[in-house]
């Protein structure tokens, strides 16, 4: 059937802005479900490709996903009918509401086809680098997953890369110059706000985090958070790649805008550090704001989730410790009055 699939996406040209085909199986267009973009009208973040023997569609700026079948029935109930009395008479025994396809793509992740914004360039994807560079094995030794590695960045010389997009730093600083990795921070549409870079050895300070919008919060993962799902939010970039639908906030403090439109639906992982009087006065305040709160057992000698998976728990483990120790509302206070004493 994959013959009439492509025959009728290809009949969908006309009802799509900035439609054309890719290669064989593939095409590009511009979404109608969000509109893709009201400030550029040549934005194209949705796709129609090939899985397996048939087509499904994607946008990479709302999340939108179905086969190709409910997408010609959102955009044309005409041709729809067309469409399906054809695979019909091809031999076709069930094409109506493509229930089970739809649970098969909801159930499935998909590609990312996230292009890479103008402004990583000169920086190299650790993904890319030689199997023996020294950059990709501290990456490696870090534990970090393999299928995260396209998302960390690699400045050979971070102040001299970085005054390309905002001037920084001075030229006397520009002489002690050195590498350093490069954490994009990406809006939901893909647009590089911000950037982390961290010190592979010594260097003070140990992370610059440069904004390159000033209006946007300093928050890591936006471009990948699924807001139906449970969220985990922690304070570093490195520890987010760790836990499934994870967001990080770069720092210690967890009280950002951002973070208040989902307090419903996720959980403050706060780092193991030591409980001095400024860290237990923050997690009371999140507890009293109505936060679902992390407080990691006293018997946890590791401190942040980094350093747990270097020791050897595995990331179920990892997510099974966070979930068991999690509290909110009324337990979270009682809890909470025992914790800050150990």
């Amino acid at each position: 059937m994959l013959y009439i699939d492509a025959k009728y996406a290809s009949l969908l040209g006309p009802r799509l802005r900035n439609f054309k085909k890719k290669d064989e199986n593939s095409w590009n267009f511009s979404c109608p479900v969000c509109g893709d973009s009201k400030k550029n009208k040549l934005k194209a973040r949705g796709y129609i490709y090939k899985m397996k023997t048939d087509l499904f569609v994607k946008c990479h700026n709302c999340g939108y996903s179905t086969n190709l079948g409910n997408f010609i029935k959102y955009l044309d109930s005409i041709l729809y009918d067309e469409y399906v009395l054809e695979r019909y008479k091809a031999g076709a025994t069930r094409y109506n509401d493509h229930k089970e396809i739809d649970r098969f793509v909801s159930n499935t992740e998909l590609p990312v086809l996230q292009e890479v914004d103008s402004v990583l360039d000169g920086t190299i994807r650790i993904d890319k680098l030689p199997k023996e560079h020294p950059v990709l094995k501290y990456v490696e030794g870090r534990k970090i997953p393999s299928d995260k590695f396209n998302l960390i960045y690699f400045a050979p010389k971070f102040k001299s890369w970085s005054n390309k997009n905002v001037v920084k730093f001075t030229e006397e600083s520009l002489a002690n110059d050195h590498p350093r990795l490069i954490f994009p921070y990406f809006t939901q549409q893909g647009k590089c706000f911000a950037y982390s870079a961290r010190a592979f050895a010594n260097e003070e300070p140990k992370y610059y985090t440069i904004k390159l919008d000033d209006d946007k919060e300093k928050i890591y993962g936006l471009d990948r958070i699924d807001f139906g799902k449970k969220i985990f939010v922690v304070e570093g970039q490195i520890d987010s790649l760790f836990l499934p639908n994870c967001l990080a906030v770069s720092g210690s403090s967890f009280d950002l805008l951002d973070i208040q439109k989902i307090k419903t639906n996720c959980t403050l992982v706060i780092d193991n550090e030591p409980r001095n009087k400024e860290i237990v006065k923050q997690l009371k305040k999140y507890i009293d704001d109505g936060y679902s709160v992390c407080m990691f057992p006293d018997t946890l000698q590791f401190k942040d989730i980094n350093e747990m998976i270097l020791s050897g728990m595995s990331k179920e483990q990892v997510v099974d410790m966070i979930n068991s120790n999690t509290y909110s509302g009324a337990s979270a206070i009682m809890h909470f009055t025992t914790w800050r004493k150990v």
